[in-house]
């Protein structure tokens, strides 16, 4: 099976990247760190959808560059879904918004992580407006073909 998304190491691409990997077929990817929006890029190589991924939901740099314990992250996740899902139905005419939740097994993996992931998941599970699914699904939703 070819993979169908991209995250360059460290989520930091270069001015080729894009490019590239839509190039290769790649149809979506991780390196879109400024938006909590779907966004699509189009260039004579193919187009490229760019899934939010905001560096402050990935749970490793919250860990080792924060010093952010699980119990910080359980918060932290909740409160920047919660408030996304308090504005989308404030005005529901607006976009979609899309968070993608970065998850390491050194950091969640614990069973503090674990624990602290289970009720970060049972939280968003009850939000009326939550819809958790994976990328593909997303993908499908925003009319995009496999």
């Amino acid at each position: 099976m070819r993979s169908r998304g991209w995250s360059s190491p460290s989520v930091y691409p270069n001015a080729d990247t894009f490019r590239a990997t839509a190039a290769e077929g790649i149809r979506y990817s991780l390196d879109g760190m400024d938006s909590d929006i779907l966004s699509r890029l189009t260039s004579e190589a193919g187009s490229l959808v760019l899934i939010p991924y905001p560096a402050v939901t990935v749970d490793m740099g919250q860990y080792l560059s924060r010093m952010k314990e699980v119990a910080d992250l359980e918060r932290l996740w909740i409160d920047y879904v919660t408030e996304l899902a308090r504005e989308a139905e404030a005005d529901p005419s607006r976009e979609a918004t899309v968070v993608a939740i970065g998850l390491h097994p050194f950091v969640v993996g614990t069973p503090a992580g674990a624990a602290a992931m289970r009720r970060v998941l049972e939280n968003l599970k009850k939000q009326k407006v939550v819809w958790m699914t994976d990328v593909e699904a997303v993908l499908g939703a925003a009319g995009e073909k496999f």
